[in-house]
């Protein structure tokens, strides 16, 4: 079941976020500090965090998040799956889940990074699959060596003029 985190939630997401591969355990911190801001000031600021439940278990998150000084431009900053559930359609529900929120809310752009290191392949693959471009690329973004590459999914028809 896929639904708005709650408070009770903050502490377990560090372990899926560690668990889904999205962080190795000694940067755990980074995901306990935005669970913090979330809910100290950033959902009020309008990020947005989901959850996949299953059995009573938190087994997937999506965090987005609006750009500042864009019209309506969303960056999916973190979405993952604890590797136990994995290849059963929860991080393309998750997926979903985000567009279906910023459609609801008229919003019109959501972005996504990642890095170009083969170890991301599959997400890369999973990116592409759930309909997003490869928009940009640049190099050398996260430390010598990985690039950063950018994907983009208009969530709204573009106007014409």
């Amino acid at each position: 079941m896929i639904r708005t985190i709650t408070a009770q939630d903050a502490p377990t997401i560090v372990d899926l976020a560690v668990a889904a591969d999205l962080f190795p355990a000694e940067e755990s911190g980074i995901v306990a500090q935005m669970m913090t801001d979330y809910f100290t000031a950033a959902a009020a600021d309008g990020h947005a965090c989901l959850v996949d439940e299953h059995d009573g278990r938190l087994v997937g998150v999506a965090y987005y998040e609006p750009l500042p000084a864009t019209d309506r431009t969303w960056e999916l900053t973190m979405i993952g799956v604890d590797r136990d559930h994995h290849r059963q359609g929860r991080g393309t529900r998750l997926l979903h889940a985000v567009e279906n929120d910023l459609r609801t809310r008229h919003q019109r752009l959501l972005l996504i990074q990642t890095s170009a290191l083969p170890a991301f392949d599959r997400a890369r693959a999973f990116y592409r699959t759930c309909g997003y471009d490869e928009e940009a690329r640049v190099r050398d973004y996260y430390e010598t060596g990985d690039d950063m590459i950018m994907f983009r999914k208009a969530l709204t028809p573009p106007v014409t003029r």
